[in-house]
């Protein structure tokens, strides 16, 4: 429909994702080296693509794919416009380019909006938000090799530990320091030797990205030859 493509977020989200995942198994065949932190945060940026990208697809009304299609772009809409709103201003010449971005921002919010009212999409577009946690929640309960208890929640565990990786909180390294790998010092304090476990963090996040992922590419070809109602 004109004003709201939903194939290109989709697919760019479905790249982002597998980008993501290849990194990922090349950066350890090249370095043979687990890092503790660095691959469930690229693992965390995998699931959530990929999670998004099922999020928009899997809906059996057209009517509800394409209102979460634009819920993903108005949220993708406010976080420009709040990132280019922050920006502090060097000169008047970068404030006049700064209020012209913002201006072209704001009118596609506004053609947006027009999107939505034509759609029957009673929501107003400048406050629409992506919940993020709920759309990782709600793709963990859809897709079929998740369809069972223990594998839902653990997905949404391994989101949660790699938002926590991700953003550097002390816990995530606390949590995984072992007491053979603490090596106590002369001054009384003791150094904590972290490194990545693949049976226990990396494999079983890079793991739920890729299930996701390949839901999403089931339904993206699904949608392409029944779009259903």
């Amino acid at each position: 429909m004109a004003g709201l493509n939903v194939d290109n977020p989709v697919w760019y989200s479905m790249c982002v994702s597998s980008e993501h995942l290849h990194f990922s198994l090349e950066a350890m065949r090249a370095t043979g080296t687990l890092y503790p932190t660095a691959y469930i945060t690229v693992a965390r940026t995998a699931l959530v693509a990929a999670v998004n990208a099922v999020w928009v697809l899997a809906p059996r009304t057209r009517q509800e794919r394409r209102e979460r299609a634009l819920t993903l772009r108005a949220e993708d809409l406010r976080s420009q416009i709040t990132a280019i709103g922050n920006l502090p201003a060097v000169d008047s010449e970068s404030e006049e380019v700064q209020q012209k971005l913002l201006e072209q921002l704001r009118e596609r919010q506004s053609g947006l909006q027009a999107t939505a009212v034509a759609l029957g999409i009673e929501r107003d577009v400048e406050n629409l938000r992506l919940n993020q946690t709920e759309a990782i929640k709600w793709v963990a309960r859809s897709v079929p090799d998740l369809d069972d208890d223990l594998l839902a929640s653990g997905v949404q565990a391994i989101w949660r530990s790699g938002s926590a990786a991700a953003h550097a909180q002390y816990h995530y390294g606390v949590m995984r320091a072992a007491k053979d790998e603490t090596v106590p010092e002369q001054s009384g304090s003791s150094i904590v030797r972290l490194s990545g476990d693949l049976d226990k963090d990396i494999g079983p996040a890079l793991a739920a990205a890729a299930m996701v992922l390949n839901e999403a590419f089931r339904l993206f070809d699904l949608r392409r030859v029944a779009h259903l109602s």
